[in-house]
């Protein structure tokens, strides 16, 4: 056995000493393009003169009207598009907004598209080099993956590193829109997967805040981590190959995108903006931020620790939206503190059977009781919900066959809320970089936090704790789901539509010391 663990700590040593970054580079920096003089600039001229030195946000909380936001954002455009993701699928949605960064390009927008390397593992290099060989068109990877092609062989050669991810996302058109929030780029974030949908959220703003989401931009595309795909590969892609691939994509888009191109253009954005009286709410916003130097090592003032200010200073109510929730001892401490204060506390969060991560699940089972006993209230995420077809395309939080929640959203004493791209989990806030938006907009605020009440008894269980023998109400006490249906109440004592094994490969999972890593 010793020999055994010799020889793989050897090959390890030896694939990492033969796997390394590219060095002989140009390292080109490029920084944010002046938009005041563009078309966007001009549309927005009349409301900048009556919210001085405030921002505008209109929330993105319906998939279809996100992906048509984007869109809208790709064609306004006339100086620059700046992308930053961590996932993006090769599938409709992806192949749309390729389409349309293309487009874009060839009216001379200049496009820079930064994607986090481990994120977009799933695709290969070809599709982004083709992309980058236009001439207007900038791809890089922030902490890419050295062995291009053997990822798992990279992957085992720098496992430390490569942990890190940056998980930001966003898309500013001419520095003067942005969207920033939860989504990545793939059908399951737009309402277009057949199976599962993501119940998500962004939000789209101008004004002085897309300032600071640009800088951040440039931080990250500037950044040691970041490097062009090109630096991996010494032959580009020749003009024939781009424009081979670009009737291919233009083939595809027509076939598979046309339907939903309708669909978008009916949203209530696509509509305002064609009337041009998109009904905006100002207010001051701030963008948040991890640094890149965080998955570097080095010592950064954490996104985290710039939103603990907002939190202490809750005084009645603290809405806490997080598909991803590990509040580990010391944040469960913090929560029962805030509950023990007279403040309301609710968090929304996945069910087991909702999850798409169930480690994640299995680390946050460890706080859930204690959370319950602290006066926290609990509420968990259905598979699917009770609305018939049509209403779950048209709800809010809601994909339209299966449901899982992806949305990160916090909201305090319905004045000001966050959305980003944030978990309330170790990763994102000790390993991943995140991006969000402070907003402070008590009208924002009121109206999503209306409307999410108002709708969430059809999508999520109320989790409980109840005496296991009503006669005993002092003895041990068990955890109870409610399902809300139709004006009937559905009682579950176990994690609701699981299986035996989904709940024991849970359980398992949670013996073992690997919360920091969820």
């Amino acid at each position: 056995m010793r020999a055994a663990e010799f020889i793989a700590l050897f090959l390890c040593l030896l694939l990492s000493a033969c796997v390394s970054l590219p060095e002989n580079f140009e390292r080109e920096q490029a920084w944010k393009l002046d938009g005041s003089d563009s078309g966007i600039a001009e549309l927005l001229e009349d409301d900048f003169a009556a919210h001085p030195g405030h921002s505008g946000s209109y929330p993105l909380s319906d998939g279809m009207e996100a992906l048509a936001a984007r869109i809208l954002l790709a064609r306004a455009a006339e100086k620059s598009l700046d992308l930053q993701y961590y996932i993006w699928h090769p599938d409709i949605a992806g192949r749309i907004l390729v389409k349309e960064l293309l487009d874009a390009a060839d009216r001379g927008v200049r496009v820079r598209l930064l994607l986090d390397d481990l994120g977009v593992g799933a695709a290969d290099d070809e599709g982004f080099l083709l992309l980058d060989s236009h001439p207007n068109v900038s791809v890089h990877l922030f902490n890419p993956i050295a062995l291009r092609g053997a990822r798992t062989l990279g992957l085992l050669a720098d496992p430390l590193r490569l942990n890190q991810r940056m998980h930001n996302k966003s898309m500013t058109a001419d520095n003067l829109v942005t969207v920033v929030g939860g989504r990545n780029i793939g059908n399951e974030y737009f309402s277009l997967d057949e199976l599962v949908n993501f119940a998500d959220m962004d939000v789209l703003a101008v004004g002085p805040v897309v300032d600071q989401v640009s800088d951040a931009f440039d931080i990250y595309w500037n950044s040691a981590a970041a490097f062009p795909i090109s630096a991996f590969h010494e032959e580009g892609r020749s003009t024939d190959q781009l424009a081979r691939a670009r009737r291919e994509l233009h083939a595809y888009v027509a076939t598979h995108g046309d339907p939903y191109y309708e669909v978008m253009r009916a949203t209530p954005l696509g509509i305002d903006v064609g009337r041009r009286a998109v009904d905006l709410y100002w207010g001051e916003v701030n963008a948040l931020y991890d640094l890149p130097e965080k998955v570097l090592g080095e010592e950064t003032d954490l996104l985290l620790q710039q939103l603990n200010s907002l939190i202490g200073q809750v005084q009645q109510d603290m809405l806490i939206i997080s598909p991803y929730f590990v509040p580990g001892k010391e944040g469960t401490a913090e929560l029962v503190a805030a509950a023990q204060r007279g403040i309301r506390v609710r968090v929304f969060t996945n069910s087991l059977a909702a999850t798409d991560v169930a480690a994640v699940h299995a680390g946050y089972k460890k706080s859930r009781r204690d959370l319950l006993e602290g006066g926290v209230e609990l509420y968990e995420m259905m598979p699917t919900l009770n609305a018939d077809e049509d209403a779950r395309r048209k709800a809010s939080y809601s994909g339209s066959s299966g449901a899982s929640l992806h949305a990160k959203m916090f909201v305090i004493d319905r004045q000001r809320l966050f959305i980003g791209s944030m978990n309330l989990d170790p990763r994102s806030i000790d390993i991943n970089t995140e991006i969000g938006l402070l907003i402070d907009s008590p009208e924002l605020a009121s109206s999503l936090l209306d409307r999410f009440e108002s709708r969430h008894d059809k999508a999520f269980y109320e989790v409980r704790l109840e005496p296991k023998d009503p006669g005993r109400p002092d003895g041990s006490q068990r955890l109870v789901w409610t399902e809300h249906n139709d004006g009937r109440s559905i009682r579950y004592t176990k994690e609701p539509r699981t299986t035996f094994w989904q709940r024991f490969g849970v359980g398992f999972i949670s013996l073992f010391p690997v919360d920091s890593q969820l």
